[in-house]
């Protein structure tokens, strides 16, 4: 097996520093930094760490939204092996305290905005507290300042842990994807097919928190290539629109809730001629997302298939040319090269593959995909063999070659005796040209078991439920018993910390139904 010639993600990012040189590769509100002042300040930071006791393999918990200073302190963490696990800002006190106790992290680390329940969390773990913003006895600014400015020697190797990535919503013992120097290293140089950017002149706007993997399936593939990386700490799609104007974004990647609300806010109002990819992830597009976004944002509309577990170099890939296809819009694509893709029997092994055309779970293999799970054996032992993983996910591959999710092994209804994913229905619904959101979910019904519901957002005027209906009966594979028994119309549908849909709210949520 051949050597990668950068094969650690510490390595990937020096060599982008020194040839993007003089040039800015990152910035925020507060800062901007050439690729020489990024490898300079990061390598002063791991100076820092290093003297403040931390070594290689040690943890270090991150609470602070994306930032140019959380960017170079995760970039020092890399430098000399320490692993970063970023907590979520959401999250209760308590929770978070028992998350960084669980990853026995050796440093909490927090920008100004949540300094405060970064004190509560030290004080309840007894872990040291580090402020991004200064305010604590160990701060950014007096590491970067106590640095003699050499170079801190390169510590990290291929193999080792680089980054703990939380599940989101974790309420009881975390699950924490663990990835090597090596999978972050493949997903930085893979990140470019996935978004159909691959020049140094690109570049990205950043707002998610560091706390989801959109973080670095974005940040690290930008830094990489030498391009340049906006950071934003919220997401305001008037604001969001504004930073695509003045720093003349190519790649605006955001959820499909996040890109409604930009639909929303009036984007012919703004400057985007600069844009090359209007991206979407997370949730399956419809045609009319996919149609406002070719129409009013940008030309090149594409979507992929990430994961936490999978990364970058696991991506699935769908772009206009599939996306404005008559039913495709639905699609995440074909996938990037180097990787490898599996639909095998749900109850089966990475052997027992499905049928051309069956649905079956999705399973992956390439250089990004994850080491396992944090301090869980079994589930790695479930999720992870022979450098595939297994990710839960359902799809079906067309006779073209391009996946379409169906659903979730855990999204499933029971309903008179037949099994259907949410997703299977959802994807009908969104069929329909006024449709713009679907969930759907199984109500506990004394007749059918579970009772199909469907609780939508449309476009105006809004169709009614026997449109609806009639639509999926003549427009869909749906059988007739799987069609919804209720449909529920409302001005928006919840979400979860990342944006997408969050069914759970729906079965117990009446607000805003017809």
């Amino acid at each position: 097996m051949s050597v990668p010639l950068y094969p650690t993600i510490a390595a990937v990012i020096e060599r982008a520093c020194h040839w993007k040189g003089g040039g800015e590769i990152l910035c925020d509100r507060r800062e901007r930094l050439s690729g020489i002042e990024l490898w300079r300040d990061a390598n002063a930071i791991a100076a820092g760490l290093g003297s403040a006791g931390l070594q290689k393999g040690d943890v270090a918990a991150f609470l602070c939204a994306s930032s140019a200073r959380f960017a170079v302190t995760f970039i020092a963490c890399q430098i000399i092996g320490v692993v970063p696990c970023c907590l979520h800002t959401r999250q209760s006190r308590d929770n978070n305290a028992k998350t960084a106790d669980f990853v026995g992290a050796r440093l909490l680390i927090a920008d100004a905005a949540h300094i405060e329940d970064a004190t509560a969390i030290a004080e309840a773990t007894g872990i040291r507290l580090m402020a991004l913003d200064g305010g604590a006895e160990t701060s950014y600014e007096r590491l970067k300042s106590a640095s003699d400015g050499h170079f801190v020697p390169g510590q990290a190797e291929p193999g080792d842990a680089a980054l703990l990535l939380l599940s989101s919503g974790t309420t009881g013992k975390p699950k924490c994807v663990q990835h090597t120097q090596a999978t972050l290293a493949a997903t930085a140089l893979m990140g470019p097919y996935n978004y159909r950017c691959f020049s140094p002149d690109d570049v990205t706007v950043v707002a998610m928190e560091p706390s989801f993997a959109a973080w670095i399936h974005t940040a690290l593939p930008f830094i990489a290539m030498r391009g340049r990386v906006v950071f934003d700490d919220r997401f305001d799609p008037g604001a969001f629109l504004e930073i695509v104007q003045r720093e003349k974004i190519t790649l605006a990647p955001l959820v499909p809730t996040a890109w409604r609300m930009v639909l929303a806010a009036g984007p012919e109002d703004y400057s985007l001629g600069s844009l090359k990819s209007a991206f979407f992830s997370g949730e399956p597009g419809s045609a009319s997302l996919v149609r406002e976004l070719n129409e009013r944002i940008c030309r090149g509309v594409v979507t992929s298939y990430l994961s936490s577990e999978g990364g970058c170099a696991s991506g699935i890939v769908a772009d206009t040319g599939i996306l404005l296809n008559a039913g495709d819009a639905a699609s995440t694509g074909r996938p990037v090269p180097g990787a490898n893709l599996r639909l095998i029997d749900p109850d089966g092994g990475l052997e027992d593959q499905v049928p051309t055309g069956a649905v079956g779970e999705i399973a992956i293999t390439s250089a990004s995909v994850a080491q396992g799970y944090f301090r869980d054996p079994s589930r790695s032992r479930e999720k992870f063999a022979d450098g595939w993983w297994r990710s839960g996910d359902l799809g079906r591959i067309d006779e073209n070659g391009a996946l379409f999710i169906k659903g979730r092994l855990d999204n499933r209804i029971n309903s008179g005796g037949i099994k259907v994913h949410a997703e299977e229905i959802e994807a009908a619904l969104l069929g329909h040209p006024k449709v713009r959101q679907a969930g759907v979910v199984g109500v506990d019904d004394a007749t059918w078991g579970q009772r199909i519901e469907a609780h939508l957002v449309t476009e105006t005027p809004p169709p009614s439920a026997d449109d609806i209906s009639d639509y999926c009966r003549n427009h869909s594979s749906l059988p007739k018993a799987l069609l919804p028994k209720a449909i529920h119309f409302h001005d928006s549908l919840p979400t979860g910390p990342t944006g997408k849909l969050y069914r759970r709210a729906l079965i117990t949520d009446d607000a805003g139904r017809d």
